[in-house]
């Protein structure tokens, strides 16, 4: 009996039927039936694996950038971090007559090999077959590599591979062809080769939901379409891999290549390249530092970190680190023809703050430095137009983005104060770990998009269209504690008059009688314990609004159209007061505010103690914000900020933040990713952006601040 075996780059797959129904019982040549093809979607954020070849800075000769979720691989960018080239990639399993499966429906198992390598096997719930997979990068080519071992246990098994291609970050306009080697995808310059080392005995395209490969065995678990041709639209391929039909095991290669030509034809030693993948990676690891007394758990998940981080910067555009290589909850996020989803494949500054901080504290100076060079390119210039937020009227230059694709490209363009005091955060980092014989030409470098950001936050500031969770306007304590500690960051840097006036601008905010960030954000009258606390936001009735925490004033919840009395709305972006120099640890408003929270939007679950962003949060699976790993990281650091107030032993910190690394390792997943949203029952991954960025650098932070015994991210201290 037969047995097919299919490689599926599909992303339609179980949903889509509507041609199988009333399939030919053969079609062998000519165009492809179905275009359009359905409108295009992503794949699943879970992922378990990110990955390119590491070069050094300002070589960007191997482009490419892979994922792995659900046993399968998923999206593929080229040749930039932030433009999407594939969908996904699976096998599909049957023997002919009465079934077949596809990976991401069988058993997994994620083994992590080193920290760039991992091995992911796919098994038969009813042992009939295993699949495993190594995806790797090639040196100097724009070539992924996916080394397979499939393991078929009976006679007759026929393999075939379906290729779903999103050409320039989008499912339409794609062309499909089928070429001796395998199968060849264009739209406009971006051309793409699929090609396996066993070749193929039998290929077809087609378009997505009509008919692509998975219509095709849907009905009768047989490839019966061969065409030649699918143009311009959401295309797929099938091919049969070109194996015997006796059971055993076989190893070959599956090649993607973003090249044309002759260079498709190129022959590699995979072995080789699999070596200069893992070395190439060793040396960059091998280069940074590690923290003392780690377990082997600690150091794993950390070196893990490392590499994800810098897995996810840009080669052509150096220091442009993506927040995450993925789309949250990617399989419903439906595209209309042409139009291109950001998901996280895009730059924020404050992440770019978070992972440049972690990496700098970790050895890696230039990435840092990289990553500011990036923030002076894209910020707003003059003439750079205005935020019209009546009555509010806001020039945006000095200021930054919201987000940007690599090349600087606005995405979204909405004004968070933060965003604007991060990059003088940064710099100061840089500057308290440059040689003294370089500090001036580091100043001299940055000096004018330093004034211009303090300039922009002293005059504008501390109000804000848009808090760290880029949905409320007001005054927000995290958004005022990044702007506030920006001005005397930079009454650091200026030691002149101009930066007097900036330590006075946030000494006003701080310290004026009845008009400071306590009057502001502090509630005497809230709903929560003895009704002393830190809002999330006050002011967000309207843009002229006054700050006042105690009027019953209402803010808007993002994700779910409500309006919520703002003092029912908790978050801990207060504990930014004390992590970013403000308030010492001991602050009993903070320390009575993080009761608060603790009490109310905070669950133990099996694998840690996790926190929501805010009451009500509405940013997740069926209309529910989930638990945000990366603020652990927070609640612990401050744990160090009490310590270094006198106001808590290092026994008692130590213990705090055990329970937090602990945490970390328990929420990551089995290729060690961490996700920016875990459950409340079983503290595993949500469909949002795994791994998260910014989370991974608060994993690092956390221990560099351990390691230091004082909170790496205060410069104020």
């Amino acid at each position: 009996m037969k047995t097919k075996f299919f490689l599926l780059l599909l992303g339609v797959t179980t949903s889509l039927t509507c041609a199988a129904a009333n399939k030919p019982s053969r079609l062998t040549s000519g165009e492809a039936f179905g275009a359009p093809g359905v409108p295009g979607s992503w794949a699943s954020a879970r992922k378990v694996q990110v990955g390119t070849f590491y070069e050094t800075t300002g070589a960007a000769k191997s482009p490419l950038w892979f994922t792995i979720s659900e046993g399968t691989l998923t999206e593929v960018y080229y040749p930039t971090v932030d433009q999407a080239q594939i969908k996904d990639s699976q096998f599909l399993i049957s023997d002919g007559s009465t079934f077949f499966k596809q990976e991401r429906d069988l058993k997994k198992e994620v083994t992590v090999l080193s920290p760039s390598l991992i091995k992911i096997t796919n098994s038969d719930y009813a042992g009939r077959f295993k699949i495993s997979h190594t995806y790797y990068t090639a040196k100097d080519s724009s070539v992924l590599i996916d080394e397979v071992e499939a393991v078929l246990n009976q006679d007759g098994l026929q393999l075939f591979l379906l290729t779903k291609p999103q050409l320039n970050n989008t499912a339409a306009f794609d062309s499909a062809v089928v070429n001796p080697e395998g199968f060849y995808f264009k739209e406009n310059l971006t051309q793409l080769q699929v090609t396996a080392t066993t070749g193929f005995k039998k290929k077809s395209v087609g378009f997505v939901g009509f008919s692509d490969g998975w219509q095709d065995l849907n009905r009768d678990f047989k490839m019966d379409y061969e065409f030649n041709t699918a143009t311009n639209g959401s295309v797929a391929s099938t091919g049969e891999i070109d194996l015997p039909q006796v059971a055993g095991t076989y190893k070959f290669y599956v090649v993607y290549r973003f090249s044309s030509g002759e260079q498709a034809k190129k022959l590699f030693d995979y072995s080789q390249a699999k070596n200069d993948y893992v070395n190439g990676w060793n040396t960059y690891l091998n280069s940074l530092r590690v923290p003392k007394n780690l377990t082997k758990d600690q150091s794993t998940l950390y070196l893990r970190s490392l590499y994800t981080l810098k897995c996810h910067e840009d080669k052509l555009n150096p220091g442009a680190f993506i927040a995450s290589l993925s789309v949250p909850w990617g399989e419903s996020q439906k595209e209309s023809p042409g139009a291109e989803i950001g998901g996280y494949h895009l730059i924020w500054p404050r992440d770019l703050f978070n992972v440049s901080v972690a990496l700098l504290n970790s050895g890696d100076y230039q990435s840092a430095l990289n990553a500011l060079r990036f923030l002076k390119k894209v910020q707003y210039k003059p003439g750079s137009g205005n935020w019209n937020l009546y009555p509010r009227i806001i020039p945006k230059a000095g200021a930054w983005p919201q987000n940007t694709w690599v090349t600087g490209r606005t995405y979204w363009e909405g004004f968070q104060l933060d965003q604007t005091a991060f990059p003088v955060h940064l710099f100061y980092h840089l500057y308290e770990k440059t040689k003294a014989n370089e500090k001036e030409a580091l100043f001299n470098e940055f000096e004018p998009m330093l004034t211009s950001a303090l300039n922009f936050i002293a005059t504008y500031g501390p109000w804000t269209h848009q808090e760290r969770w880029e949905e409320n306007f007001g005054i927000s304590p995290s958004s005022f504690s990044a702007a506030a500690s920006a001005l005397i960051i930079g009454s650091k840097i200026f030691k002149n008059s101009y930066g007097q006036n900036l330590l006075n601008v946030a000494n006003h905010w701080l310290y004026t009688p009845n008009d400071n960030i306590d009057t502001w954000t502090y509630t005497t009258t809230g709903v929560y314990g003895d009704g002393q606390y830190y809002l999330r936001m006050a002011g967000g009735s309207s843009y002229d609004a006054p700050w006042n925490p105690n009027d019953r004033s209402s803010i808007h919840i993002a994700n779910s159209s409500q309006r919520m009395a703002q003092e029912k709305v908790l978050d801990q972006g207060f504990l930014q007061l004390s992590l970013l120099g403000l308030k010492p640890g001991s602050s009993s408003l903070i320390k009575k505010s993080k009761d608060v929270v603790d009490q109310n939007i905070s669950v133990l679950t099996p694998k840690g103690r996790g926190w929501y962003r805010y009451s009500f949060d509405a940013y997740g699976e069926e209309g529910k914000g989930r638990l945000w790993p990366l603020l652990s990281g927070e609640h612990a650091r401050f744990a160090i900020e009490r310590y270094s107030s006198n106001d808590l032993s290092w026994t008692n910190v130590l213990k705090e933040t055990s329970a937090v690394i602990d945490s970390f390792l328990g929420f990551a997943n089995d290729g060690l990713m961490i996700p920016e949203q875990v459950f409340e029952k079983n503290g595993e991954g949500t469909g949002s952006a795994t791994p998260l960025a910014w989370a991974h650098a608060e994993y690092i932070k956390l221990l560099w601040s351990l390691e230091a015994k004082h909170n790496i991210e205060n410069v104020l201290r």
